[in-house]
């Protein structure tokens, strides 16, 4: 499915960490042990400002308040992004749009 834009929805209030995130996203794409190595996969988020970061650099309760879509893609372009980069859209592996994040 490499350069396919497939949406799902995540309910990040029913999981308690990136672990559980991670689990969920490989059972819906059916790519079991492929995002955990990190080898092949990478999964990145957008914030409401349309800047792109790594999944697991923030704290996971503020990684829910801000975290807009997400994004399953490949290492190889996440090695070429730099911090704060937009991603082309014709790079993007797979698209998970978070939501139902709740606001506190």
């Amino acid at each position: 499915m490499q350069g396919v834009a497939v949406g799902r929805a995540v309910d990040l209030t029913a999981l308690h960490g990136y672990g559980e995130l991670i689990d969920e996203l490989e059972k819906l794409f059916d790519i079991k042990g492929q995002i955990k190595p990190r080898n092949k996969w990478e999964i990145v988020f957008t914030d409401d400002e349309g800047d792109m970061m790594l999944v697991g650099d923030d704290p996971w309760p503020e990684f829910c308040n801000m975290v807009k879509r997400i994004f399953i893609c490949s290492s190889q372009d996440v090695h070429k992004m730099s911090t704060g980069t937009k991603l082309p859209i014709s790079s993007i592996e797979e698209t998970v749009i978070s939501s139902d994040t709740a606001e506190t």
